[in-house]
């Protein structure tokens, strides 16, 4: 009776184990990104991890489409992809207030694609990483990265949009959280500045009370470095008297 109880509890530890390894590998499975910021407005590099086919098929092309609210994005090299940027013509919010004309817009970034010199296997992963400034937002504002994978046989669309009280759904978008905003790096630059010169104005009497001090020290030890050698002298002039008589 324990026996069967003992295998009972085996199996369904096994059955449990199984649910658990195989939950992991499906979520560890989807196209994800890190990101190096997540601060509103700040610049950020974002690693994006392949980690497989398309149901068994290699990766030939990733396309990662930018979002509107990204204007300019800087693919990293990768030695085994050919890289090509996708662009449009991109006038600024502001800029009819600045009489800005047609010729005068800027380019905006639409997508950057990896094209593989040599299809990536099914069972191998790789990493792409773009780097760009985030959009000014709340924090908990999403910035979603849709990713196209194509692979020799299919393909698969990386754009579902991840809803907040939902599950998640089979094929979710890449995506980086918004924190709130930090100081503006010259904001921090100014406030080390003001910090050093309230340092320095600090140290500087006590460096100065620190010099006048040692100078009673230097012309004590001179004296008594003369003096020392005052009674040298006097003792071998002694000496020398003292042998002049004994000589007579």
């Amino acid at each position: 009776m324990q026996q069967r109880l003992a295998l009972g509890g085996a199996a369904t530890l096994g059955v449990a184990a199984v649910i658990v390894l195989g939950t992991a590998a499906s979520a560890s499975a989807h196209v994800e990104a890190t990101s190096t910021s997540t601060a509103a407005n700040s610049y950020t590099t974002a690693t994006f991890s392949v980690p497989h086919g398309c149901d068994g098929s290699p990766t030939t092309k990733l396309q990662f489409d930018i979002p509107s609210s990204i204007i300019e994005v800087t693919p990293t090299v990768n030695p085994n992809w050919d890289i090509t940027k996708t662009t449009e013509k991109y006038t600024s919010p502001s800029a009819s207030a600045d009489d800005e004309s047609a010729e005068d817009a800027g380019e905006r970034v639409t997508s950057i694609t990896y094209a593989a010199k040599t299809p990536l296997p099914a069972d191998e992963r790789d990493t792409f990483s773009l780097s760009f400034s985030l959009p000014d937002g709340k924090p908990g504002d999403v910035v979603a990265l849709p990713v196209t994978q194509t692979c020799e046989q299919g393909s698969t669309e990386w754009d579902q949009a991840q809803k907040a009280g939902q599950a998640e759904p089979e094929h979710p978008a890449p995506s980086i959280t918004l924190t709130a905003a930090t100081a503006s790096a010259s904001g921090d630059d100014d406030a080390t500045a003001a910090n050093a010169t309230d340092d320095d104005a600090t140290t500087a009497p006590a460096a100065s009370s620190s010099s006048s001090s040692s100078e009673p020290d230097l012309v004590g030890r001179f004296l008594g470095l003369g003096g020392l050698v005052l009674g040298a002298a006097g003792l071998v002039v002694a000496v020398a008297a003292t042998r002049r008589r004994s000589t007579k």
